[in-house]
């Protein structure tokens, strides 16, 4: 084993014939393809995971749960739930009293600790100070704007709520804005207003009424437990929620692999046609190899390898360089940034947005066995033909 090993990485970085060269070049593309792979997977994990929990803690919540026997307590109580609170959703017309301006909206209302909580407060910003009697309404900025609101303006919220002789009826209430917010997600800011939730009870009553739930252990686990104290719980999570948008990112980074995948067919196809040049100038070396005794599988297996070792060599370059600029890629942009902005007079966007690039070891180990089966492939391919004729013909003529 250990002859085929020395044999098989002398061969790879043989100097005749410019081999060694043609080699390192293969062993580097593997590396930048690889490099690249694991780079664009680390960013587009961080950007999703960031989308994902801006939805998480704002939009759909890990879990929904509409039930008549649990209450938020009966929630709260069970293993793996980080908080459970009361919520109410429901869409209304938003007029501008001073401007005339209107918009349609939803308005959210929640307990009043579950702004302060850690998974809320992580993605809902406050941008005034809060206010001890919390009776008005909180609007973004981005629908301040949208309204023309003035610092003092009230607001006229029109809701259809149950009626007592017509199934709804229209019941408009005039309210102070109590403060601004801002989150990450543009279209939950411009679309969504809060209000405080016994507010909102007092108007439409609690049948419109659902638990929302933060897990920090298993969601699987908290189903399952809730199913069990209440079996007609309806219970929605967080992926089937926001279905199509996490059907769309999964989609997403599954043609990325793909995009990707094609780059190292490419450098595969380059490591069989250099197998067999090594294999053309090396030819009359392994009819000796096999005159003094090694066997057809032995020589071929020493060929093989020298392509294995190459493909080896080059993985190991590309995930130690690929951790490196994952690890420190904000640096990285920022210089870049830095030169353009020398170059044009002008900053771009790399330096202002946070990339929490991430990727894990597991992911890792399965691009490095996927670059090293495609290249094992290749390698075989370009070794197929290997000595079919004559060890004497070989030696002789130097050809098949």
């Amino acid at each position: 084993m250990m002859f085929v090993l020395k044999s098989a990485f002398r061969y790879a970085f043989s100097r005749t014939r410019g081999q060694r060269s043609t080699s390192v070049m293969i062993l580097v593309g593997i590396a930048i393809g690889l490099i690249a792979l694991l780079v664009i997977s680390a960013v587009m994990n961080g950007l999703q995971t960031a989308q994902l929990d801006q939805l998480r803690n704002l939009e759909s919540f890990d879990l929904i749960v509409d039930s008549e026997v649990l209450s938020k307590e009966d929630v709260s109580e069970m293993s793996g739930v980080d908080l459970a609170f009361n919520f109410i959703e429901t869409n209304v017309l938003i007029v501008d009293r001073t401007s005339g301006n209107s918009t349609s909206s939803r308005v959210r209302a929640y307990d009043e600790d579950v702004y302060s909580s850690d998974r809320m407060s992580g993605s809902f910003f406050r941008l005034t100070p809060e206010v001890d009697d919390f009776n008005g309404i909180l609007v973004s900025y981005t629908m301040r704007g949208s309204l023309g609101m003035g610092a003092r303006d009230e607001i006229k919220v029109t809701f259809l709520k149950p009626g007592k002789t017509a199934t709804i009826v229209p019941y408009s209430k005039t309210l102070p804005v109590n403060g601004f917010f801002s989150t990450r997600m543009t279209e939950f800011s411009a679309s969504t207003v809060f209000m405080d939730y016994d507010e909102v009870v007092g108007i439409l009553g609690e049948d419109d009424s659902r638990i929302g739930v933060y897990v920090s252990g298993n969601q699987n686990k908290v189903v399952k437990a809730i199913l069990e104290k209440d079996p007609d719980a309806g219970i929605m999570t967080w992926q089937e929620y926001n279905r199509a948008l996490y059907s769309a990112l999964m989609l997403e980074k599954t043609m990325m692999y793909i995009f990707l995948a094609f780059i190292f067919l490419i450098i595969c196809v380059n490591l069989k046609n250099s197998t067999r040049r090594l294999l053309a100038n090396k030819q009359k070396e392994g009819a000796m190899l096999r005159a003094i005794g090694c066997s057809r599988r032995k020589v071929n297996t020493i060929f093989l390898g020298q392509g294995l070792v190459i493909c080896l060599l080059g993985e190991i370059l590309g995930v130690v360089v690929g951790k490196l600029v994952i690890a420190n890629l904000t640096r990285i942009l920022a210089f870049v940034d830095m030169l353009a902005f020398k170059v044009t007079g002008s900053r771009t966007v790399l330096g202002l947005i946070p990339f929490n690039a991430s990727i894990g070891n597991l992911e890792i180990a399965f691009v490095c066995l996927f670059v090293f089966c495609l290249s094992l492939l290749f390698t075989a391919i370009g070794c197929r033909r290997i000595y079919k004729s004559e060890i004497m013909e070989v030696i002789l003529h130097a050809s098949y």
